[in-house]
C-alpha cells in the first residue's frame, strides 16, 4: 500500500491571508476540492510559521484551541472555530519518532491551531473530525534542520498521517496589491527558482536562500518559506515534487501547493 492509498502524504499548503477562509478564490477552491478522491488521512500533523518558539514544541493530546492570531478582519472570521483534537496515540507516535531521531522537544497544551494551520485545514477537511497535532517552528530553524525534521517524521505517512508544512513561497506584506492585480516578475521568478530546486530532490539546492532571485524582496523574513522544507523532507527517499496548484492573491502572495513523494 502506498502512502497515498493509506491517506498519508507530505504536502505544502499556502495559507495566504486569513480571509482565505471566507473568500472564493482559485486557492480556496483548490483546497475545498483537495480531499476529493483521496483516502481520508487517519491523522494530520501540521507545522505553521505562526507558531514560532524557542526550541521545538509538539501539541499535547486533547482539544486544540482555534487561535485567531490577527487583527482588523471581518467579524465573521473570528467566529470560525475548527475544533480539532490531538489524539493521544497520534501525539505519542510523533513523540517517539522525534526522540528516536534525536530531536529535543517539549509538549505544549496552551497554543492550539493558529490561522496558518486552521485556515487551510478548515477548507480541506471542514468536518474537523480528523485528529490533528501541531509542531512549532523553532527560531533557529534553517532549510536543512527542517528538512531533517521532516525526514525523521516521514514514517508517519505509512500510518496514514498527512504531514503538512504551511506557509507561503512569496511573502512580502509590504508589497501586497489589490486582489486581482498583475503578478510582478520578482515573485514569479522566485517561485520558478524554488520549483527548479525542489525538482532536484535535494536540500542542497537551498543551502543559501539568498541566492534565490530577489530573495529579500520575496521574504523580508523567511519564516513563511521554511515549512516548505519540512514537507520536502517528509517526502521520503527519492522524493519528487508535484506542484498541484499555483495562483497569486493580492498581487504578490503565491498560493502554491506541493505534494512530495518518492518515485513509484
Amino acid at each position: 500500500m502506498t502512502d497515498m492509498q493509506s491517506g498519508g502524504g507530505a504536502m505544502f499548503f499556502a495559507h495566504g491571508a486569513p480571509t482565505l477562509a471566507l473568500e472564493d478564490t482559485a486557492a480556496s477552491r483548490f483546497l475545498k476540492s483537495f480531499a476529493a478522491g483521496r483516502p481520508e488521512p487517519k491523522a494530520i500533523l501540521i507545522l505553521s510559521p505562526h507558531w514560532e518558539t524557542d526550541g521545538l514544541k509538539l501539541s499535547a493530546p486533547g482539544p486544540l484551541r482555534t487561535y485567531h492570531d490577527f487583527r482588523g478582519f471581518p467579524r465573521s472570521l473570528y467566529q470560525i472555530s475548527y475544533p480539532a483534537v490531538a489524539g493521544e496515540d497520534q501525539v505519542g507516535e510523533v513523540a517517539r519518532l522525534l526522540k528516536a531521531g534525536g530531536h529535543e522537544f517539549d509538549p505544549d497544551n496552551s497554543w492550539g491551531l493558529d490561522h496558518g494551520a486552521w485556515v487551510p485545514l478548515s477548507l480541506a477537511y471542514p468536518a474537523a473530525d480528523i485528529p490533528v497535532s501541531a509542531l512549532s517552528l523553532p527560531h533557529d530553524s534553517t532549510p536543512a534542520t527542517l528538512f531533517a525534521l521532516g525526514q525523521t517524521l516521514a514514517p508517519l505517512k505509512e500510518q496514514g498521517v498527512l504531514i503538512v508544512g504551511s506557509g507561503s513561497t512569496t511573502h512580502n506584506l509590504g508589497e501586497i496589491q489589490p486582489q486581482g492585480s498583475a503578478v510582478p516578475d520578482w515573485a514569479t521568478k522566485f517561485d520558478l527558482w524554488l520549483d527548479d530546486g525542489l525538482q532536484t530532490g535535494s536540500i542542497d539546492s537551498f543551502s543559501a536562500l539568498n541566492s534565490g532571485p530577489e530573495f529579500r524582496r520575496n521574504h523580508p523574513t523567511e519564516e513563511h518559506l521554511l515549512p516548505l522544507f519540512f514537507a520536502f523532507g517528509a517526502g521520503g527517499p527519492d522524493r519528487k515534487s508535484n506542484l498541484l496548484h499555483r495562483s497569486y492573491e493580492y498581487g504578490t502572495i503565491s498560493m502554491s501547493y506541493f505534494e512530495f513523494a518518492g518515485q513509484a
